[in-house]
């Protein structure tokens, strides 16, 4: 009798670690109340977005260097952001038209340049007011896209500071594009 429950007790614990480790659109974005008067029930909640922000500015701290962060949900309004001491005003404007990109193109900033560049076509983005360099990232959870990130300040790095952070929060993301 004991071992049997103590297997169901090891069974409902194994069951368990793995239910909480399965991503659920419903963890990250408005639901009740608020997505009834948003009219949206997927796109990113202030909680999420806030844990987002943190993420990236605690990896940035690490390192020693300082970040702006602007999160938006999917109708291009700024759901949170942050910038830490220190940052210029060009950090806090080039996160979030980075986060713009992303959201305007549905791919990562870094992905529209290489597209565009390639292509001759970088004058009708510019006309787009679209900003093509690395930093913007889409936010999903799967498939779906609940919003999207831009981190400026930290340069070359801010792609890999917005990724580290949505991977942290959320789970798996789209990989980055490669650098080369």
């Amino acid at each position: 009798m004991k071992s049997a429950a103590t297997s169901l007790l090891v069974l409902c614990a194994i069951g368990f670690c793995f239910q909480s480790a399965a991503q659920d659109i419903d963890d990250f974005t408005l639901s009740g109340d608020d997505a009834v008067a948003a009219k949206s029930s997927t796109e990113i909640s202030v909680n999420a977005a806030e844990q987002i922000a943190r993420a990236c500015v605690s990896w940035a701290e690490e390192r020693g260097r300082r970040v702006s962060v602007v999160i938006l949900g999917l109708g291009g309004n700024i759901v949170y952001a942050y910038r830490m001491d220190g940052q210029l005003p060009a950090n806090i404007d080039t996160a979030q038209m980075k986060a713009e990109t992303a959201l305007y193109f549905r791919i990562s900033s870094h992905a529209a340049l290489n597209r565009y560049s390639n292509t001759g076509t970088t004058s009708q983005v510019i006309k787009l007011n679209q900003y093509l360099v690395e930093g913007g990232l889409p936010i999903m959870v799967g498939d779906e896209m609940i919003g999207a990130i831009g981190v400026g300040g930290y340069y070359q790095n801010d792609e890999i500071c917005a990724h580290h952070a949505l991977t942290t929060v959320i789970g798996p993301q789209p990989p980055l594009v490669d650098r080369s």
